[in-house]
Protein backbone atom coordinates (compact mmCIF):
# COMPACT_ATOMS: atom_id res chain seq x y z
CA UNK A 1 0.00 0.00 0.00
CA UNK A 2 1.50 3.30 -0.98
CA UNK A 3 2.35 5.61 1.82
CA UNK A 4 -0.03 8.27 2.67
CA UNK A 5 0.13 11.33 0.42
CA UNK A 6 1.73 15.04 2.33
CA UNK A 7 0.73 17.73 0.81
CA UNK A 8 1.41 21.91 2.98
CA UNK A 9 0.34 24.88 2.65
CA UNK A 10 3.11 26.68 0.63
CA UNK A 11 4.24 30.24 2.31
CA UNK A 12 3.24 32.77 -0.40
CA UNK A 13 4.87 36.17 -0.68
CA UNK A 14 4.74 38.68 1.85
CA UNK A 15 1.28 41.06 1.79
CA UNK A 16 1.53 43.87 -0.72
CA UNK A 17 0.09 46.70 2.13
CA UNK A 18 -1.20 49.60 0.77
CA UNK A 19 1.73 52.19 1.80
CA UNK A 20 3.83 50.03 0.19
CA UNK A 21 2.12 49.72 -2.81
CA UNK A 22 3.20 53.29 -5.76
CA UNK A 23 -0.24 52.77 -7.18
CA UNK A 24 -3.77 51.11 -6.54
CA UNK A 25 -4.60 51.69 -10.20
CA UNK A 26 -6.53 54.02 -12.65
CA UNK A 27 -7.09 57.19 -10.47
CA UNK A 28 -10.23 57.86 -13.27
CA UNK A 29 -11.66 55.00 -11.37
CA UNK A 30 -13.97 54.34 -8.11
CA UNK A 31 -11.78 53.38 -4.99
CA UNK A 32 -13.61 50.05 -3.19
CA UNK A 33 -12.20 49.36 0.08
CA UNK A 34 -13.31 45.41 0.60
CA UNK A 35 -13.08 44.34 4.20
CA UNK A 36 -13.25 40.55 5.60
CA UNK A 37 -12.39 37.59 7.73
CA UNK A 38 -10.60 36.65 10.62
CA UNK A 39 -13.46 33.81 10.97
CA UNK A 40 -14.79 31.03 8.17
CA UNK A 41 -14.83 31.92 4.31
CA UNK A 42 -15.00 35.75 4.18
CA UNK A 43 -12.11 36.61 3.26
CA UNK A 44 -11.91 34.20 0.50
CA UNK A 45 -15.63 36.28 -0.49
CA UNK A 46 -13.51 39.97 -0.25
CA UNK A 47 -10.72 38.52 -2.08
CA UNK A 48 -13.45 36.87 -5.13
CA UNK A 49 -15.26 40.09 -5.45
CA UNK A 50 -11.87 42.38 -5.20
CA UNK A 51 -10.56 40.07 -8.54
CA UNK A 52 -14.28 40.38 -10.42
CA UNK A 53 -13.58 44.31 -9.88
CA UNK A 54 -9.86 44.49 -10.88
CA UNK A 55 -10.36 41.59 -13.85
CA UNK A 56 -9.17 43.29 -17.36
CA UNK A 57 -10.87 45.71 -17.97
CA UNK A 58 -11.04 47.15 -14.34
CA UNK A 59 -13.42 48.46 -13.04
CA UNK A 60 -12.08 50.06 -10.10
CA UNK A 61 -9.76 50.59 -7.69
CA UNK A 62 -9.73 48.01 -4.58
CA UNK A 63 -7.71 47.84 -1.50
CA UNK A 64 -8.47 44.30 0.84
CA UNK A 65 -8.66 45.01 4.59
CA UNK A 66 -8.25 42.12 6.96
CA UNK A 67 -6.77 40.82 9.77
CA UNK A 68 -2.95 41.34 9.63
CA UNK A 69 -1.07 37.57 9.59
CA UNK A 70 -4.07 36.46 8.50
CA UNK A 71 -5.18 34.16 5.35
CA UNK A 72 -6.62 37.04 3.81
CA UNK A 73 -3.45 38.36 3.24
CA UNK A 74 -1.79 36.02 2.03
CA UNK A 75 -4.26 35.03 -0.72
CA UNK A 76 -4.33 39.14 -1.27
CA UNK A 77 -0.60 38.97 -2.31
CA UNK A 78 -0.95 36.27 -4.70
CA UNK A 79 -3.46 38.01 -6.32
CA UNK A 80 -1.44 40.81 -7.00
CA UNK A 81 -4.15 43.32 -4.80
CA UNK A 82 -3.08 45.46 -2.42
CA UNK A 83 -3.79 44.51 1.22
CA UNK A 84 -4.35 47.06 4.53
CA UNK A 85 -3.87 44.67 7.50
CA UNK A 86 -6.22 45.49 10.58
CA UNK A 87 -5.08 44.28 14.45
CA UNK A 88 -8.14 42.83 15.39
CA UNK A 89 -9.40 39.84 17.25
CA UNK A 90 -12.73 38.71 17.78
CA UNK A 91 -15.18 38.61 21.04
CA UNK A 92 -15.99 36.00 22.95
CA UNK A 93 -19.28 35.47 23.24
CA UNK A 94 -19.60 34.76 26.58
CA UNK A 95 -19.89 37.48 29.25
CA UNK A 96 -18.12 34.91 32.25
CA UNK A 97 -15.07 37.00 33.85
CA UNK A 98 -12.45 35.40 32.52
CA UNK A 99 -13.49 36.43 29.34
CA UNK A 100 -13.29 40.10 30.20
CA UNK A 101 -9.75 40.23 29.40
CA UNK A 102 -10.34 39.13 25.99
CA UNK A 103 -13.09 41.45 25.11
CA UNK A 104 -11.93 44.47 26.41
CA UNK A 105 -8.43 43.75 24.41
CA UNK A 106 -11.16 43.51 21.48
CA UNK A 107 -12.63 46.74 22.08
CA UNK A 108 -9.32 48.39 22.08
CA UNK A 109 -8.34 47.19 19.06
CA UNK A 110 -10.98 47.42 17.10
CA UNK A 111 -11.41 50.97 18.33
CA UNK A 112 -7.48 52.08 16.88
CA UNK A 113 -8.50 49.62 13.32
CA UNK A 114 -11.75 51.81 13.26
CA UNK A 115 -9.49 55.58 13.30
CA UNK A 116 -6.70 53.19 10.42
CA UNK A 117 -9.95 52.59 8.90
CA UNK A 118 -11.31 55.72 7.90
CA UNK A 119 -8.07 57.31 6.99
CA UNK A 120 -7.76 54.31 4.53
CA UNK A 121 -11.11 55.11 3.23
CA UNK A 122 -9.71 58.71 2.73
CA UNK A 123 -6.27 57.71 1.31
CA UNK A 124 -8.61 55.86 -1.22
CA UNK A 125 -10.96 58.37 -1.88
CA UNK A 126 -13.06 55.39 -1.47
CA UNK A 127 -16.58 56.15 -3.16
CA UNK A 128 -18.38 53.04 -1.46
CA UNK A 129 -16.81 50.66 1.33
CA UNK A 130 -17.70 47.05 1.21
CA UNK A 131 -18.07 44.65 4.85
CA UNK A 132 -17.98 40.59 4.20
CA UNK A 133 -18.59 39.90 7.54
CA UNK A 134 -16.52 38.14 10.42
CA UNK A 135 -14.68 40.61 12.73
CA UNK A 136 -12.30 41.92 10.57
CA UNK A 137 -15.19 44.19 8.46
CA UNK A 138 -16.08 45.80 11.67
CA UNK A 139 -13.86 48.48 11.57
CA UNK A 140 -13.80 49.24 7.75
CA UNK A 141 -18.07 49.16 8.42
CA UNK A 142 -17.75 51.83 11.14
CA UNK A 143 -15.60 53.82 9.58
CA UNK A 144 -17.56 53.91 6.60
CA UNK A 145 -20.80 55.37 8.68
CA UNK A 146 -18.37 57.86 10.42
CA UNK A 147 -17.06 58.78 7.21
CA UNK A 148 -20.24 59.00 5.01
CA UNK A 149 -19.20 56.57 2.97
CA UNK A 150 -21.73 54.19 0.99
CA UNK A 151 -21.48 50.87 2.71
CA UNK A 152 -22.81 47.05 0.95
CA UNK A 153 -22.53 44.38 3.11
CA UNK A 154 -22.63 40.76 2.14
CA UNK A 155 -23.82 37.56 4.42
CA UNK A 156 -22.81 34.36 3.50
CA UNK A 157 -24.50 32.35 6.26
CA UNK A 158 -28.21 32.06 6.01
CA UNK A 159 -28.13 33.32 9.57
CA UNK A 160 -26.41 36.45 9.37
CA UNK A 161 -23.35 36.91 12.01
CA UNK A 162 -22.73 39.68 14.38
CA UNK A 163 -20.82 41.76 12.07
CA UNK A 164 -23.23 41.66 9.72
CA UNK A 165 -26.48 42.48 12.19
CA UNK A 166 -24.23 45.65 13.45
CA UNK A 167 -23.59 47.14 9.86
CA UNK A 168 -26.64 46.03 7.77
CA UNK A 169 -29.34 48.90 9.20
CA UNK A 170 -26.61 51.70 7.79
CA UNK A 171 -25.59 49.72 4.89
CA UNK A 172 -27.00 51.39 1.38
CA UNK A 173 -27.98 47.86 0.63
CA UNK A 174 -27.47 43.88 1.69
CA UNK A 175 -26.27 40.96 -0.34
CA UNK A 176 -27.18 37.89 0.65
CA UNK A 177 -26.33 34.40 -0.44
CA UNK A 178 -29.29 32.12 0.50
CA UNK A 179 -33.53 33.38 -0.14
CA UNK A 180 -34.79 34.33 3.08
CA UNK A 181 -32.09 35.55 4.87
CA UNK A 182 -33.44 39.10 5.01
CA UNK A 183 -36.69 38.76 5.22
CA UNK A 184 -39.00 41.09 6.80
CA UNK A 185 -40.22 38.83 9.41
CA UNK A 186 -36.31 38.34 10.79
CA UNK A 187 -35.82 40.49 14.13
CA UNK A 188 -32.38 41.18 12.61
CA UNK A 189 -33.68 42.19 9.50
CA UNK A 190 -36.27 44.70 10.32
CA UNK A 191 -34.32 47.83 9.83
CA UNK A 192 -32.23 46.48 6.90
CA UNK A 193 -32.37 48.32 3.77
CA UNK A 194 -33.05 46.44 0.14
CA UNK A 195 -31.28 43.25 0.29
CA UNK A 196 -30.46 41.38 -2.85
CA UNK A 197 -29.97 37.49 -3.16
CA UNK A 198 -26.19 37.26 -5.07
CA UNK A 199 -25.10 34.23 -3.77
CA UNK A 200 -21.68 33.28 -2.37
CA UNK A 201 -18.64 34.15 -4.89
CA UNK A 202 -16.60 31.04 -5.62
CA UNK A 203 -12.93 30.86 -6.35
CA UNK A 204 -12.68 31.46 -10.07
CA UNK A 205 -11.30 28.07 -10.40
CA UNK A 206 -14.08 26.87 -9.40
CA UNK A 207 -17.14 29.09 -10.58
CA UNK A 208 -17.37 26.90 -13.70
CA UNK A 209 -15.53 23.40 -13.07
CA UNK A 210 -15.54 20.73 -15.75
CA UNK A 211 -15.11 17.82 -13.72
CA UNK A 212 -14.83 15.02 -15.98
CA UNK A 213 -12.71 16.75 -18.32
CA UNK A 214 -10.20 17.72 -15.24
CA UNK A 215 -10.65 14.15 -13.88
CA UNK A 216 -7.53 11.94 -15.21
CA UNK A 217 -5.24 15.18 -14.19
CA UNK A 218 -6.99 14.77 -10.63
CA UNK A 219 -6.30 10.96 -10.29
CA UNK A 220 -2.66 11.74 -11.03
CA UNK A 221 -2.16 14.60 -8.74
CA UNK A 222 -3.13 12.76 -6.00
CA UNK A 223 -2.42 9.49 -6.62
CA UNK A 224 -5.16 8.06 -7.12
CA UNK A 225 -6.20 4.56 -9.57
CA UNK A 226 -9.04 5.65 -12.71
CA UNK A 227 -10.75 2.28 -12.52
CA UNK A 228 -11.97 3.00 -8.75
CA UNK A 229 -14.99 5.41 -7.73
CA UNK A 230 -14.04 7.88 -5.01
CA UNK A 231 -14.79 9.25 -2.21
CA UNK A 232 -13.70 12.72 -1.00
CA UNK A 233 -13.47 13.55 2.80
CA UNK A 234 -13.01 17.06 3.94
CA UNK A 235 -14.14 19.78 6.36
CA UNK A 236 -12.50 23.02 5.65
CA UNK A 237 -8.97 24.47 5.39
CA UNK A 238 -8.43 23.34 9.12
CA UNK A 239 -10.54 19.94 8.74
CA UNK A 240 -13.28 18.35 10.78
CA UNK A 241 -12.37 16.34 13.62
CA UNK A 242 -15.72 14.45 14.14
CA UNK A 243 -15.89 14.25 10.78
CA UNK A 244 -11.94 12.20 10.40
CA UNK A 245 -12.81 10.39 13.07
CA UNK A 246 -15.89 8.76 11.63
CA UNK A 247 -14.85 8.53 8.10
CA UNK A 248 -11.15 6.87 9.54
CA UNK A 249 -13.72 4.67 11.63
CA UNK A 250 -15.06 3.22 8.03
CA UNK A 251 -12.03 1.96 7.14
CA UNK A 252 -13.30 -1.19 8.65
CA UNK A 253 -15.71 -1.59 6.78
CA UNK A 254 -14.50 -0.77 3.51
CA UNK A 255 -11.05 -2.53 3.51
CA UNK A 256 -11.97 -5.19 1.58
CA UNK A 257 -13.12 -2.60 -1.46
CA UNK A 258 -11.25 -2.94 -4.53
CA UNK A 259 -13.78 -0.65 -6.36
CA UNK A 260 -13.30 2.17 -3.88
CA UNK A 261 -10.60 4.86 -2.57
CA UNK A 262 -11.19 7.74 -0.65
CA UNK A 263 -9.01 11.30 -0.77
CA UNK A 264 -9.00 12.21 2.89
CA UNK A 265 -8.20 16.04 2.93
CA UNK A 266 -7.59 16.18 7.23
CA UNK A 267 -6.64 19.63 7.96
CA UNK A 268 -2.93 20.62 8.35
CA UNK A 269 -3.03 20.19 12.75
CA UNK A 270 -4.64 17.10 12.17
CA UNK A 271 -2.76 15.30 9.69
CA UNK A 272 -0.54 13.42 12.89
CA UNK A 273 -3.21 11.90 14.45
CA UNK A 274 -4.99 11.00 11.15
CA UNK A 275 -2.11 9.22 10.06
CA UNK A 276 -1.31 6.80 13.26
CA UNK A 277 -5.12 5.95 13.22
CA UNK A 278 -4.77 4.92 9.52
CA UNK A 279 -2.08 2.81 10.22
CA UNK A 280 -3.60 1.09 13.36
CA UNK A 281 -6.27 -0.15 11.04
CA UNK A 282 -4.32 -1.21 8.20
CA UNK A 283 -3.29 -4.71 7.52
CA UNK A 284 -2.12 -6.76 4.80
CA UNK A 285 -3.68 -7.55 2.25
CA UNK A 286 -6.32 -4.81 2.36
CA UNK A 287 -8.01 -3.47 -1.24
CA UNK A 288 -9.00 -0.50 -0.05
CA UNK A 289 -6.74 3.18 -0.95
CA UNK A 290 -7.13 5.63 1.69
CA UNK A 291 -4.89 9.04 0.59
CA UNK A 292 -4.53 11.75 3.20
CA UNK A 293 -3.59 15.19 2.97
CA UNK A 294 -3.31 17.78 4.89
CA UNK A 295 -3.95 20.66 3.13
CA UNK A 296 -3.82 21.05 -0.97
CA UNK A 297 -4.24 24.49 -2.61
CA UNK A 298 -5.93 22.52 -5.42
CA UNK A 299 -9.60 21.63 -4.58
CA UNK A 300 -10.07 22.07 -7.95
CA UNK A 301 -8.46 18.50 -8.56
CA UNK A 302 -10.35 17.58 -5.32
CA UNK A 303 -13.60 18.27 -6.72
CA UNK A 304 -12.62 16.78 -10.17
CA UNK A 305 -11.40 13.24 -8.64
CA UNK A 306 -14.83 12.64 -6.57
CA UNK A 307 -17.37 10.98 -7.53
CA UNK A 308 -19.10 11.99 -3.68
CA UNK A 309 -18.14 13.94 -1.01
CA UNK A 310 -18.53 13.80 2.71
CA UNK A 311 -18.12 17.67 4.25
CA UNK A 312 -19.17 20.67 6.31
CA UNK A 313 -22.28 22.74 5.64
CA UNK A 314 -20.29 26.28 5.37
CA UNK A 315 -21.77 28.39 3.02
CA UNK A 316 -18.58 28.55 1.20
CA UNK A 317 -18.09 24.68 1.20
CA UNK A 318 -22.03 24.49 -0.49
CA UNK A 319 -22.09 26.76 -2.97
CA UNK A 320 -18.50 25.23 -4.39
CA UNK A 321 -19.83 21.61 -4.65
CA UNK A 322 -23.29 23.50 -6.28
CA UNK A 323 -20.95 24.96 -8.70
CA UNK A 324 -19.33 21.69 -9.30
CA UNK A 325 -21.99 19.75 -9.04
CA UNK A 326 -20.08 16.93 -6.50
CA UNK A 327 -22.83 15.13 -4.70
CA UNK A 328 -22.77 15.38 -0.76
CA UNK A 329 -23.69 14.19 2.21
CA UNK A 330 -23.20 17.52 4.66
CA UNK A 331 -22.78 16.80 8.72
CA UNK A 332 -23.25 21.12 9.80
CA UNK A 333 -20.93 22.08 12.32
CA UNK A 334 -23.60 21.87 15.38
CA UNK A 335 -22.32 24.74 16.74
CA UNK A 336 -21.90 28.75 16.07
CA UNK A 337 -25.77 28.92 16.72
CA UNK A 338 -26.28 25.57 14.11
CA UNK A 339 -26.36 27.98 11.67
CA UNK A 340 -24.89 25.18 8.87
CA UNK A 341 -28.54 23.37 9.52
CA UNK A 342 -30.03 26.51 7.93
CA UNK A 343 -27.56 26.83 5.49
CA UNK A 344 -28.12 23.45 4.25
CA UNK A 345 -31.75 23.13 4.55
CA UNK A 346 -32.76 24.44 0.96
CA UNK A 347 -30.37 22.11 -0.63
CA UNK A 348 -32.15 19.49 1.46
CA UNK A 349 -35.25 20.36 0.13
CA UNK A 350 -34.15 20.09 -3.54
CA UNK A 351 -32.63 16.57 -2.98
CA UNK A 352 -29.67 18.06 -3.79
CA UNK A 353 -27.56 17.08 -0.84
CA UNK A 354 -27.77 14.25 2.05
CA UNK A 355 -27.78 15.83 5.54
CA UNK A 356 -26.60 13.92 8.51
CA UNK A 357 -26.51 15.80 11.77
CA UNK A 358 -23.08 16.05 13.55
CA UNK A 359 -24.06 13.80 16.28
CA UNK A 360 -25.36 11.67 14.33
CA UNK A 361 -22.26 10.62 12.56
CA UNK A 362 -20.95 7.74 13.48
CA UNK A 363 -19.08 5.21 11.30
CA UNK A 364 -21.93 2.81 10.96
CA UNK A 365 -24.45 5.90 9.77
CA UNK A 366 -21.30 7.26 7.84
CA UNK A 367 -20.81 4.14 6.04
CA UNK A 368 -23.86 3.30 5.05
CA UNK A 369 -24.80 6.77 3.81
CA UNK A 370 -21.53 6.37 1.73
CA UNK A 371 -22.25 2.69 0.32
CA UNK A 372 -26.02 3.89 -0.29
CA UNK A 373 -25.40 6.85 -2.52
CA UNK A 374 -21.80 5.40 -4.11
CA UNK A 375 -23.81 2.60 -5.29
CA UNK A 376 -26.49 4.21 -6.84
CA UNK A 377 -24.85 6.19 -9.95
CA UNK A 378 -28.72 7.55 -11.55
CA UNK A 379 -28.97 9.29 -7.74
CA UNK A 380 -25.64 10.49 -7.60
CA UNK A 381 -27.07 12.13 -11.34
CA UNK A 382 -29.81 13.34 -10.05
CA UNK A 383 -28.56 15.40 -7.08
CA UNK A 384 -25.57 16.70 -9.27
CA UNK A 385 -28.35 18.40 -11.80
CA UNK A 386 -29.95 19.96 -8.30
CA UNK A 387 -26.55 21.16 -7.06
CA UNK A 388 -26.44 23.06 -10.44
CA UNK A 389 -29.86 24.38 -10.62
CA UNK A 390 -28.98 25.76 -7.10
CA UNK A 391 -25.77 26.87 -7.98
CA UNK A 392 -24.43 30.98 -8.71
CA UNK A 393 -21.52 30.54 -10.65
CA UNK A 394 -21.54 34.28 -11.22
CA UNK A 395 -21.81 35.56 -7.92
CA UNK A 396 -18.85 37.25 -7.56
CA UNK A 397 -19.78 39.37 -10.71
CA UNK A 398 -23.22 40.21 -9.94
CA UNK A 399 -22.19 41.44 -6.56
CA UNK A 400 -19.06 43.35 -8.33
CA UNK A 401 -22.07 44.93 -10.56
CA UNK A 402 -24.09 45.75 -6.94
CA UNK A 403 -21.20 47.44 -5.73
CA UNK A 404 -20.33 49.64 -8.47
CA UNK A 405 -24.01 50.35 -8.87
CA UNK A 406 -24.03 52.15 -5.43
CA UNK A 407 -20.46 53.50 -6.09
CA UNK A 408 -21.84 55.48 -8.71
CA UNK A 409 -24.93 57.40 -7.06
Amino acid sequence: MPAPLRQARRPGPAPKTLTEAREVGDPSLPGVVIAGGGTGGHGFVALALAEALVAEPARARVVLAGTTGGPEARAAAAAGIPFEGMDVIGFRRSLAPRDLPRNLSASARTGVATLRARVLLRRVHARVAVGCAGYASVPVAVAARLARVPLVVHEQNAVPGRATRLAAPWASVVAVSFPGTGEAGAPWARRWPRVVVTGNPVRPELAHLDRPALRPAAWEHFGLEAARRTLLVFGGSQGARHINQAALGAYDVWRDRADRQVLHLVGPKELPAAEAALAAERRPGDALVWRLVGFTDRMDLAYAAADLGVCRAGAATLFEIAATGLPCIVVPYPHAGAHQVRNAQPLVELDAVRLVLDADCTRDRLAAEVDGLLDDPPTLAAMSAALRGFAKPDAARDLADLVLEVAGR
